[in-house]
Formats: structure tokens, sequence, C-alpha cells
């Protein structure tokens, strides 16, 4: 009896993880639609998962103005920062665009077009 209680209680957890889940993937959709639809902006929430004017701010404004649809590297990236009045180096860029690759906004690769493999990382939009 206790082996079939604790296999249900197992069962109910992972549906609550299941869908916690879910709803993480159902959140980022959205995020990624509002990009795509060409809205210009994402809709700040309060529980946002970073701070407008900071460094991914910055960078989210990139790929909502069309920056990202070819492959970039990160010197391409601080040029174009640069542009805008914000002036950064490559290490303030690090752990940013890694957070955003992992929301799922941008693609990070090695693999050039001509099939040739880059020493560096570039960016393109998810």
């Amino acid at each position: 009896m206790a082996k079939r209680n604790l296999i249900t209680q197992q069962r109910k957890n992972k549906h609550m993880k299941d869908i916690k889940n879910l709803f993480k993937i159902l959140q980022n959709h959205e995020r990624r639609l509002a990009i795509l639809e060409g809205s210009g902006k994402i809709v700040e929430k309060k529980n946002s998962w970073y701070k407008p004017g900071s460094t991914i701010d910055k960078i989210i404004k990139l790929i909502s103005e069309g920056f990202f649809k070819d492959l970039k590297s990160i010197k391409e990236i601080i040029s174009e920062l640069k542009e805008k009045d914000f002036h950064l180096k490559a290490s303030d860029l690090t752990l940013p665009l890694r957070k955003i690759v992992r929301e799922g906004l941008l693609k990070k690769t090695k693999q050039l077009p001509s099939g040739k493999i880059s020493k560096k990382w570039l960016y393109k939009k998810a």
C-alpha cells in the first residue's frame, strides 16, 4: 500500500513539473511572437527576466530591429552598439548573449554559410 502511494505521489510530482515546463515554454513563445510580429517591443512584465536598459535589453532591441537576420560576430555587435552610443567590451557581452541564447531568441554557431567552421562564435536570430 505504501509503495502504491509513493508511485502515485511521484506521478503527481512529475505531472506538476510538466505543467510548469509547459508554462515556461508558452511564455517563451509569446515573447518570440512579439518580436516576430514586428511590434518592435517586448511587453515588459514585472517579473521580466532582464532589466530595462540592461545590456540584454540593448541586444534584444537589435534583434527586433532585424540586426541578427544574418550571422554576426561579437565584434560586429560591439560596432553596432557603438553606433548607438553604447560603448561595451566583448567581455560585457558574453554573459548577456549566453542568456539570450538560452531564452531561445538567438542561435549560436561556428558554422559559416559557406560551410566552413569559424574560430569564433556567431549569432543569428532563432
